[in-house]
């Protein structure tokens, strides 16, 4: 309904052909989808609308029921969509290699840690057509594929700064067309990036946000490696303290450990800053003192 390609059916067709358990689309100023009513199951699949707000950045709203006006400065657009009882992104924080300057905002749930379109134009807008003509080979992902090391930084100066701060990775696919070419396919970029939720019970749309909100998810990159079994939790005599989204006091003894799906390396940073790595299928960390 914005400046996607694909239809409501035929993104839902493609995440349900990837058991993916949930999709949020998020069109440009217009919650359309959801007055049409395509939100709902479609298979295994839940398909939830959201809204990106084109405001003195982009803004992601979801869980909100009305249109958030279009055009305002960055600190109105969050207001209205917390005043709605939505959740607010900020998407794409250094998109064009633009450093984020909105340090005074306040009441906003989170912001993109990864964006796949961000990631791919970053160094020059051609490089999207390359690593198109190349997706099927995992050698040109792997090396298209960066840590988003700026971006890391802003979250972490924000989680020292101004406390829970949500991070969460957004796919945003628009299957745009160019030359005769798809470029970002849904397909691909549905696997490039995947937010995995912390779930109790039953997948419901009340459950999805619920766990946006509170921060209880990891971002993956699931095109080289199926993420799903990864846990980070605290614990202090084999007891668990806390999961991720969850705030532990420090006391001596806390441990972090880390459980991977598959062998790998792992690297701890404390307040934007690695400190302790190791390898392997799970990992222990002895937490010295305070921080992030």
């Amino acid at each position: 309904y914005s400046d996607g390609t694909g239809t409501v059916e035929q993104i839902a067709r493609i995440a349900q052909r990837q058991g993916l358990d949930f999709l949020i689309l998020t069109d440009h100023n217009t919650l359309r989808a959801k007055r049409e009513g395509k939100e709902g199951f479609r298979g295994k699949t839940l398909l939830l609308v959201g809204s990106e707000i084109s405001s003195e950045g982009h803004y992601l709203a979801l869980r909100i029921q009305e249109d958030v006006p279009q055009g305002q400065k960055f600190q109105p657009t969050a207001d209205a969509v917390t005043a709605g009882g939505g959740l607010g992104f900020i998407a794409h924080p250094l998109w064009r290699k633009k450093r984020w300057e909105h340090w005074k905002l306040r009441g906003f749930t989170g912001m993109e840690i990864y964006n796949a379109a961000q990631d791919a134009t970053e160094e020059n807008p051609v490089s999207l057509i390359l690593w198109t003509l190349l997706t099927g080979s995992e050698v040109a992902v792997s090396r298209w594929l960066d840590r988003p090391d700026r971006t890391l930084e802003l979250w972490d100066r924000y989680l020292a700064n101004r406390g829970p701060v949500v991070g969460i990775g957004g796919a945003d696919a628009h299957g745009l067309k160019r030359v005769g070419l798809r470029l970002g396919p849904y397909e691909t970029l549905f696997k490039l990036v995947r937010n995995h939720l912390l779930i109790p019970g039953e997948l419901t749309e009340a459950a999805v946000y619920d766990a946006l909100g509170k921060g209880r998810l990891f971002v993956a990159h699931d095109i080289l490696a199926d993420a799903r079994g990864f846990r980070f939790t605290a614990v202090k005599q084999d007891k668990v303290l806390g999961t991720m989204g969850e705030e532990v006091r420090w006391e001596p003894g806390l441990r972090l450990r880390a459980i991977l799906p598959g062998l790998g390396e792992m690297t701890l940073f404390l307040d934007g800053r690695p400190v302790q790595k190791t390898r392997g299928w799970e990992g222990w960390f002895d937490v010295k003192g305070k921080g992030i």
